[in-house]
């Protein structure tokens, strides 16, 4: 039996899909994400993770069916977070986390201004894009220094695996290293960090970057690598999303909107205009288009209040989402998320039950990402198509609130589609699957 198999390294676990040239999903893994946590902040050991990501795919393995072959492996992931290496391919930093507000930001202002940095990046200067993280890393980590590459999460696990030394363009448009328009490295982002830290061959999803090696079980041999770009445009791609005119909604940690548009249509005042609102535009998975993506914490701050109510295991989860689609909200409670580092909440009465604290989270929390689509639209266009994907749409309370903000919906069927899209970048990658355009979806074999 010939597969293809999908890794997805997420903020949460990392999960791998082995899955037929049919699409027929044989095989599933996965183990939590290996990340330290100290209050805010989270970073991650590169050594320790790649262990984490072979695992997994060794316990994918244990399910294959016999006489099985893995054909390509595609390996998709967060973005923003990486790993500074040097010319031995040695890490030389902890990789920090997207959400870690740890960040030079200071000197990116002062050395390259804020107006220019997004006119060229596509991405609102914070502690976000990779560029402050790696500048934060050389101030405190003296190791980081000597770094000569910076490799996304889904690059490194590429080339511990075998792979080229690469960089996907859609990971690298969430660096601050590249010129998004110019689709090349951004001389100011490499004056100002000392290196040309991309790779310097720049892929998209489903290029070959190599072939494993022996550190997988024998039905891996020889298989075709390929980085698949940020984890929610190959769920979008997996889900049929990743067309014209299509809105995809990535319901995970991060709650990501986005859309496909030809990369002819960008120009540096559309990007600087974009970004002003905190909408980014970076490479996408779709050769010759970028993806406008507009992102907020809703996800990351479901989950604190969620913990915060006790709601912990997945009966006592799904019992308080049904109380809060029932319950009325009264009072003056009201839930804004202040930054990545927590929430406020205000107005707690004697009125306010777990329910209802529930509702008003899910509502006003997803009344950011309504203002965001909504710029999003008047800049690019009204949306012709909803999908939703990602783990907080099975949750009553938000799947309720989501039709009152987006009206009807179609939910993405895809079985982890992140690791799903994977899976099919690497049939492309091998070349038994083909490539299709920003107009059709994917097409597994008849």
């Amino acid at each position: 039996m010939d597969l293809v198999v999908g890794l997805d390294v997420g903020t949460t676990r990392v999960k791998a899909l082995a899955v037929t040239l049919q699409g027929v999903v044989v095989a599933e893994s996965a183990l939590e994400t290996p990340w330290v946590h100290r209050g805010a902040e989270a970073e991650v050991d590169p050594v320790v993770l790649a262990r984490t990501a072979i695992d997994v795919l060794v316990g994918l393995a244990a399910s294959f069916p016999n006489e099985a072959r893995v054909l390509g492996v595609g390996v998709t992931g967060i973005a923003e977070a990486g790993v500074l290496i040097d010319e031995h391919g040695i890490p030389l930093a902890p990789a920090l986390a997207w959400h870690d507000p740890r960040g030079d930001v200071a000197s990116i202002e002062q050395s390259i201004g804020k107006q220019t940095f997004h006119e060229h990046v596509g991405m609102r200067l914070n502690s976000k894009p990779s560029i402050a993280k790696i500048l934060w890393l050389r101030a405190n980590v003296t190791a980081a220094k000597g770094a000569t590459d910076f490799l996304c999460i889904a690059e490194w696990i590429v080339y511990v695996l075998g792979g080229d030394r690469v960089s996907e363009l859609s990971l690298a448009s969430r660096t601050g290293l590249l010129d998004v328009l110019e689709a090349k490295p951004w001389q100011a982002a490499t004056d100002l960090v000392g290196a040309s830290l991309l790779a310097d061959r720049l892929v998209i999803a489903g290029d070959a970057c190599g072939t494993t090696t022996g550190i997988l079980p024998s039905a891996f041999d020889d298989a075709v690598l390929t980085v698949c770009g940020m984890d929610h445009q190959s769920a979008a791609f997996a889900s049929g999303a990743a067309v014209t005119g299509a809105l995809f909604d990535s319901m995970g940690t991060a709650e990501a909107l986005l859309r496909f548009e030809p990369a002819t249509s960008m120009s540096r005042e559309k990007l600087a205009e974009l970004t002003s609102e905190d909408v980014a535009v970076l490479w996408g998975v779709i050769p010759g288009h970028v993806c406008v993506l507009a992102a907020t914490l809703t996800g990351l701050s479901l989950e604190r209040v969620r913990r915060m109510l006790g709601a912990e295991t997945r009966d006592e989860r799904k019992a308080l989402a049904d109380e809060a689609v029932r319950t009325e909200r009264a009072g003056a409670i009201s839930i804004e998320e202040s930054s990545n580092t927590g929430v406020t909440i205000t107005g707690i009465d004697d009125s306010v039950t777990p329910a209802m604290m529930w509702r008003a989270a899910v509502e006003d929390l997803l009344a950011l990402s309504t203002a965001q689509l909504a710029f999003m639209e008047s800049v690019v266009g009204p949306r012709s198509s909803t999908v939703i994907g990602g783990g907080w749409i099975k949750d009553p309370m938000v799947a309720d609130a989501k039709f009152t903000q987006l009206g009807e919906y179609r939910v993405s069927e895809a079985v982890e589609p992140g690791a799903m899209g994977a899976a099919f970048f690497a049939g492309i990658a091998a070349g038994v699957l083909d490539r299709p355009d920003v107009t059709s979806e994917p097409r597994w074999r008849a």
